[in-house]
């Protein structure tokens, strides 16, 4: 009697004509007619398939496990996606996938891969970069611009094993690209005052206040930033006594008009530089409040500051992240495959 192998859901149909044995022993039971659509690798195996085992339906030894092919073959057919959920699944699939030429399952798996990032960005970038599929390497490196000591994980990735070390040397250069160009958003604080944008469109006094300690000048009907709000106003004193000038000036053009601004603002810009120099991205704008108390208190026990801090370093952090975000988008990975290395509409081996 023939040795019985079990079958797996939802490919066990009766009228299969071409039937997949994984390398632990299950069948999947097939139609040639889709599989050669999936795969040119598939069609010419099929083309000249083994001889039909004794119920008539020829069977196709493969090397991967039911696991894996279960994956497959659910991306394939017109049955419910596979749950992937872990970079190990991801990657059989993958390998699957550029094994046989399998373009569709490729895509699909690239849309899972999407879901994966947020959890395992260094695996999928290495993963990515070994099987030179382009755009989830750079979707994976634009993660890892929040991981400062990627390259150091407390537990190495199995694919440290075989990942080539220009691949970490990519990110590291790609990282300090991100750094410049967020740094020189910070450092280019003209748009603070003229871009276009509410407080950037806010009266300011037509002539340059003295850029002392903090200039005396009658105040406008409301300046744009609380940390521009002059030492005197009228002729009384505006701030606490440590709520001192700092040395960062704001200037309106085409004036030139220079305004100075308050020390705790100018140590706020400096944390920011800080952060960025580690996390080069406008998350790590978006976030920075929650790291800065004491200079939250600071600015807070000043009266002259403390009704629009809080709401003005949020409106400031929201527009700088914006921007940061749109220069840092201009930087690319270098990657010795895809786009640049192939033929138009080409990304990269599938």
């Amino acid at each position: 009697m023939a040795e019985s192998y079990p079958t797996r859901a939802p490919f066990d149909d009766e009228d299969a004509d071409i039937i997949f044995r994984s390398a632990d022993g299950v069948d999947f039971r097939l139609h040639k007619v889709i599989v050669s659509k999936l795969s040119p690798i598939l069609r010419d195996m099929l083309a000249a398939p083994p001889p039909p085992d004794v119920e008539g339906v020829p069977i196709l030894d493969v090397t991967e496990d039911a696991r894996t092919l279960e994956h497959v073959f659910r991306l394939c057919y017109p049955v419910e996606h596979p749950d992937i959920t872990t970079v190990d699944d991801l990657q059989a699939v993958l390998q699957v996938a550029c094994k046989y030429d399998m373009a569709a399952v490729a895509a699909n798996v690239r849309r899972i891969a999407k879901r994966i990032l947020p959890r395992e960005p260094l695996r999928v970038y290495a993963l990515a970069y070994m099987l030179e599929i382009e755009d989830a390497a750079r979707d994976a490196a634009l993660l890892l611009r929040d991981e400062p000591y990627f390259y150091m994980p407390i537990s190495p990735p199995p694919e440290f094993t075989l990942l080539p070390a220009v691949a970490v040397y990519a990110v590291h250069v790609y990282l300090r690209k991100c750094m410049d160009a967020a740094l020189r958003v910070l450092d280019d604080t003209d748009w603070i005052l003229n871009d276009d944008h509410t407080r950037g469109m806010m009266p300011l006094p037509t002539t340059t206040p003295n850029a002392g300690p903090g200039g005396e000048q009658d105040a406008p009907p409301s300046w744009p930033w609380v940390w521009m709000v002059p030492t005197t106003i009228n002729g009384s004193d505006a701030h606490a006594p440590w709520c001192t000038v700092g040395p960062t000036l704001l200037r309106v053009l085409p004036s030139g008009a220079m305004y100075p601004t308050r020390q705790w603002w100018c140590n706020y810009m400096w944390s920011l530089r800080n952060a960025l120099h580690m996390r080069p991205s406008g998350q790590t704008v978006r976030g920075h409040l929650a790291t800065c108390a004491d200079i939250l208190h600071q600015a807070a026990s000043c009266a002259a500051c403390m009704p629009g801090v809080y709401a003005d370093l949020t409106l400031f952090n929201t527009l700088l992240a914006a921007k940061i975000d749109q220069a840092v988008a201009q930087v690319q990975l270098d990657l010795p495959f895809g786009k640049a290395q192939n033929a138009p509409g080409e990304t990269g081996r599938t």
